[in-house]
Parts: C-alpha cells; sequence; structure tokens
C-alpha cells in the first residue's frame, strides 16, 4: 500500500502535468489508496489524470481526448479508407474508458498507475478493433509484434538515449528471455496474468474468481512479476556475452518492458 509522502509526490507530479486540472487532494488520496501499489513503479501522472477524468472533470477529459484518443489512427495503422472504422474505435474505447456502466465507475477508475496510460489505453483500442472486425464479418485478428510494443516505449521518451540505443541492441534476447520465463511458470501463474494483462480484469474481480481479497491477488501478481523478471534475468545473464554494467543496464529496464509486453506475450 501506498505511503502519504508517495501519494503527495504522485498528487505533485499531476499537478505539474496537468495544472488547470483541478482535482481535489482528498480524492487523489482516496483513488491511491484504493490501489496496491509501489513508489518504484507508479506513474504519479497519469494516475491522477485517470482519477480526474474517472471523477468526470471536463479539463481532463479534453487531455486524454487529446493525448491518447488522437493517438488511435496510429495505434490501428489503418488506411485511410477505414476512416470510418477508426472513428467507430475510437468512439468506444471513450465509451468504455470514461462512461460508468448500471452505477459502476467508469473503466478508467481501474487503472492503478502501474505501467503508463497510453499502453492501457491502447490495449482497450485494439481490443475494440477486434471486436469491431469480428461483428463486420472480417478475418483475421489484430495482431501486435514484440517490436511494435519495444518501439511505441521507445518513442515514449522514458528512457535515455543510452539505454534506448542498447534495449534496442538486445530488444530480441529481451523478448526471448520473457517468453521462456513465462513458459517456466506453472500454469496457474500464467492464467493470473492473462487475468490481469490480456483480460484487464480488475484485483477485485480477480479475487471474487478465486475466494481471496484484492491483496492478495495483488501479492500474487507481484509474485508473478518477481519471477519473470528473475527468470528471464538469469536468461539474459546466461546467454549474452556483454560486459557485466550493460547487464545490469538491461535488467534495470525490464520492469518496464516487462508491464507493457504482457499482454502481447500471454494473449
Amino acid at each position: 500500500m501506498a505511503g502519504s509522502v508517495d501519494v503527495e509526490t504522485w498528487l505533485a507530479q499531476g499537478r505539474l502535468a496537468y495544472p488547470d486540472v483541478e482535482l481535489d487532494d482528498a480524492s487523489f488520496h482516496t483513488a491511491a489508496g484504493r490501489h496496491e501499489v509501489s513508489d518504484e513503479s507508479i506513474q504519479g501522472a497519469d494516475l491522477f489524470l485517470a482519477t480526474a477524468c474517472a471523477r468526470g472533470l471536463p479539463s481532463a477529459v479534453r487531455y486524454f481526448e487529446q493525448e491518447y484518443l488522437e493517438k488511435i489512427p496510429r495505434w490501428l495503422k489503418l488506411p485511410p479508407e477505414d476512416a470510418d472504422v477508426v472513428a467507430e474505435v475510437r468512439q468506444r474505447v471513450a465509451t468504455r474508458a470514461l462512461v460508468g456502466r448500471e452505477g459502476a465507475p467508469p473503466r478508467i477508475a481501474q487503472y492503478a498507475g502501474r505501467g503508463p496510460l497510453w499502453a492501457w489505453v491502447r490495449i482497450i483500442a485494439l481490443r475494440e478493433h477486434a471486436r469491431l472486425r469480428r461483428e463486420l464479418g472480417r478475418q483475421g485478428a489484430v495482431e501486435v509484434s514484440d517490436d511494435d510494443e519495444l518501439d511505441r516505449l521507445a518513442r515514449s521518451g522514458e528512457l535515455s538515449a543510452d539505454l534506448l540505443a542498447l534495449r534496442g541492441q538486445y530488444q530480441a534476447a529481451m523478448m526471448a528471455a520473457f517468453r521462456a520465463a513465462i513458459v517456466a511458470l506453472p500454469p496457474r501463474e500464467r492464467t493470473l496474468l492473462r487475468l490481469a494483462y490480456v483480460d484487464a480484469l480488475s484485483l477485485d474481480a480477480i479475487g471474487r474468481m478465486y475466494g481471496v481479497n484484492k491483496s492478495t491477488v495483488s501479492r500474487w501478481l507481484a509474485t508473478c512479476r518477481a519471477e519473470l523478471l528473475a527468470g528471464a534475468g538469469e536468461r539474459l545473464r546466461a546467454e549474452l556475452a556483454i560486459p557485466a554494467d550493460a547487464i545490469e543496464s538491461l535488467l534495470g529496464i525490464m520492469p518496464r518492458d516487462l508491464d507493457v509486453s504482457l499482454h502481447g506475450l500471454l494473449a
């Protein structure tokens, strides 16, 4: 669970990134307190924006539209003649993320700040596109390659030029290491990861399936991720003949790549 110092830091990040979004402190503290988070992984500004969007603040919704919905055409990579498909997917994503149903809060309220918000929105967009294709009777599923996922992270500007170059050189080895680590997991752990990263179920929803509370599910998922990272790290150390400091740099950026790549690796 996050401490008060962590929450204040994330709140400050959000106010700096979105100065005209008038989200009150109490609402942000309440939202942050609902999630099992750690200060190493949280995206403070993204959690701030998501919380404001969940409360329906117009200024936050405008940012969401500008920063995320506008990127849907680039994510789908469709030709100009499919503009109507892009428009429909965009509307579905907006409805799915921002509109609550039957008294339930909007889906964006489930975003816990683990991993960038754009990756969370992108997954919803790809799923809605796949659903629309099925409804229209088109053959084939929307596929997202590992390279697409890593390239998108590279363009996010979150890593230094040196780290981007290092990862670009060894990204094939990193993805192979992730795959091998996933295969090595017991079936139950793989199922948990699919529920969380592919089906995007909340901790509460997964807990109801297993008859446990969300804190237990959070610990299970944290253990799964730790096992994946440890297994992938061991493979990299064994297979890459590069200096120890380069290995450590790769290991340092693997957690953020894993968060974004799990959907493609497990789907």
